[in-house]
């Protein structure tokens, strides 16, 4: 998919979110694993862009000029959620590790 191949040697992502009726945008760190993108959010289920993804799961990413639209999906199983997590190997980034999106393209 193009969209994939965009996020090749990027670790950012413009991630669109619905807020109170109004799309808000922001740059979220991400990992891919095949088509699934994962993105962490900095202060676990205390981030805002989280709050909002779950309260309304119609998403929009975009990076180099490309767009996907996909539907946000909690990661809710704790094995998923930890393996996520090692795989972005910023832990002294990030506040709170308890939370992550997938978005399947």
């Amino acid at each position: 998919m193009e969209f994939l191949e965009a996020l090749k040697s990027k670790v950012e992502v413009d991630l669109t979110v619905k807020r109170s009726g109004k799309w808000t945008t922001r740059p979220v760190w991400f990992v891919v694993d095949g088509a699934t993108i994962y993105l962490l959010p900095m202060y676990g289920t205390d981030t805002k862009w989280y709050k909002y993804a779950t309260a309304n799961p119609e998403i929009e990413l975009s990076v180099k000029g490309k767009n996907a639209r996909a539907e946000a999906r909690p990661v809710l199983d704790a094995q998923k959620l930890a393996d996520v997590i090692d795989r972005f190997f910023l832990e002294t980034y990030y506040r709170k590790l308890d939370a992550a999106i997938a978005v399947t393209l």
